[in-house]
């Protein structure tokens, strides 16, 4: 398979992510549309790395580094949603405006 198939599924991703993330209002649906935008990028990224034998190592490091960053992301966001469903009783991101 070529790059291109890489490349085109990585938009794909891309573009669900980016509709799931601005139509809905769950703050955990937000969270997995975000997560599914940046697996999107992170395919380009890598898929674009193996084109040379040159940047095959760097891509694969950077990648690495970005999904334990991504799990630190996670970790943080999931906290925040479970103090907020404490507090307010949802999830919904439109109650975090008030009082």
């Amino acid at each position: 398979m070529t790059a291109y198939w890489f490349l085109l599924t990585s938009v794909a991703m891309f573009c669900i992510g980016l509709y799931g993330l601005l139509t809905r209002r769950s703050l955990i649906r937000m969270l997995l549309s975000a997560e599914v935008i940046f697996n999107g990028a992170l395919l380009a990224l890598l898929s674009t790395a193996s084109l040379s034998p040159a940047f095959r190592p760097a891509g694969g490091a950077l990648a690495l580094l970005a999904i334990s960053l991504a799990a630190a992301e996670i970790g943080v966001i999931v906290s925040v949603a479970i103090l907020m469903f404490r507090l307010r009783k949802s999830l919904d991101v439109y109650e975090l405006r008030g009082e």
